[in-house]
C-alpha cells in the first residue's frame, strides 16, 4: 500500500487492517513515497520523517509492515519501479498492489501504465465519492483474472486535514495515532 502519508493517519491504518481481513491478505505493507511522482509539490515532511511515522504507527498493528524500499530507492517512487524490484528480491511470492478507486481511476497517466497493468496483481477498494464500474475497469485495462474489488469502511481522513489543524495549532488526537502525534510534535513537522 503506497502513499506519500504526509502523515500516515487513522484512515490509513484502517484501510490497511481490513484490506488485510476481507482481501485475506497475509501482511500489508504501508510503503511511503521517497518523491511521489502525482504531486507538484513535495511532500512537506522529509521521506525518511515519513518513514519514521508509518515505522511507529504500525508497531502493535498485527500484519502490518513498514517497508523503506521506496525511501531506500530514492528519487521518483515509480510503481512499476517497485513491482519489479519486488518481483526480483523475492521470486515466486505474489504481491498485490493495494489500490484505492480514485488511483486506479488515474492508472493510465501512470508511469509505464500498460507495463504495470501487465504484469500486477491489483486489490482496488472504494474511496469517498469514486467507485468503480466494471466496464469502467474494464476500459482502464485491469485484467480481470488479476484485479479484486472490496469495499471497506474506513474514515474519511486527509492528510491536509492533520496539516491544517496542526498550522491552526488544533489538536490531531482522534485523526493519527498517539506514537505519530508524540514523533510529529518531537520533531517540530508541519509547524506554520
Amino acid at each position: 500500500m503506497g502513499g506519500t502519508f504526509d502523515p500516515v493517519h487513522n484512515g490509513h491504518l484502517a484501510a490497511a487492517r481490513q484490506l488485510r481481513d476481507v482481501a485475506d491478505l497475509d501482511q500489508v505493507w504501508l510503503m511511503p513515497n521517497a518523491q511521489p511522482p502525482h504531486r507538484s509539490e513535495p511532500p512537506l515532511a522529509a521521506a525518511e520523517d515519513r518513514m519514521r511515522m508509518v515505522e511507529q504507527a504500525v508497531l502493535d498493528q498485527p500484519g502490518l509492515l513498514a517497508s523503506r524500499l521506496e525511501v531506500d530507492r530514492g528519487n521518483v517512487s515509480y510503481t512499476i519501479d517497485t513491482v519489479r524490484e519486488l518481483t526480483r528480491r523475492f521470486p515466486g511470492q505474489r504481491f498485490e498492489l493495494l489500490l484505492g478507486s480514485d488511483a486506479a481511476q488515474q492508472i493510465r497517466s501512470w508511469h509505464e501504465a500498460a507495463a504495470l497493468l501487465a504484469d500486477a496483481n491489483f486489490v482496488i477498494f472504494n474511496r469517498p465519492e469514486t467507485s468503480l464500474a466494471p466496464q469502467t475497469m474494464h476500459e482502464l485495462g485491469f485484467a480481470p483474472a488479476r484485479t479484486r474489488v472490496v469495499h471497506l469502511e474506513t474514515p474519511a481522513i486527509a492528510a491536509h486535514q492533520i496539516r491544517d489543524r496542526l498550522a491552526r495549532g488544533s489538536p490531531i488526537d482522534d485523526l493519527v495515532p498517539a506514537s505519530v502525534v508524540d514523533y510529529i510534535r518531537a520533531h517540530g513537522l508541519y509547524r506554520p
